[in-house]
């Protein structure tokens, strides 16, 4: 499974809150035009800080999430470690959340050596 796919699982089973942050998080390295373009114009709207920002950021859908994760984790890899983290800490203690933490962090090891989150 590819590292997007597994923060897009991750992400789908997140509270509200956490979801906000991780998808924040992911955004973060992408310029405004790569905000326009990702999953087909999803996130744009937070170029324009619409009030209700943290509403629509909750909602995406999970395929928008694990397009935005590999669009950001060929940004910078570390992105989807960092937002894998902020995902899967209310859930820490599940057991799922756990191993896609473990299977992300083996995928990502492979092609680079080690990615250690910023």
């Amino acid at each position: 499974m590819a590292p997007a796919r597994l923060v897009a699982r991750l992400y789908h089973s997140a509270s509200a809150s956490a979801r906000v942050t991780a998808v924040r998080s992911l955004l973060r390295p992408l310029s405004p035009l790569a905000l326009a373009v990702v999953a087909d114009g999803a996130f744009a709207f937070v170029l324009t800080g619409e009030a209700d920002e943290s509403l629509r950021l909750a909602a995406v859908a999970r395929a928008q999430v694990a397009e935005l994760a590999d669009f950001a984790y060929q940004v910078d890899p570390a992105t989807l470690v960092r937002a894998a983290e902020l995902l899967a800490t209310p859930a820490a203690g599940t057991a799922f959340a756990a191993a896609v933490l473990a299977l992300l962090m083996r995928k990502l090891a492979a092609p680079w050596g080690r990615v250690t989150p910023r």
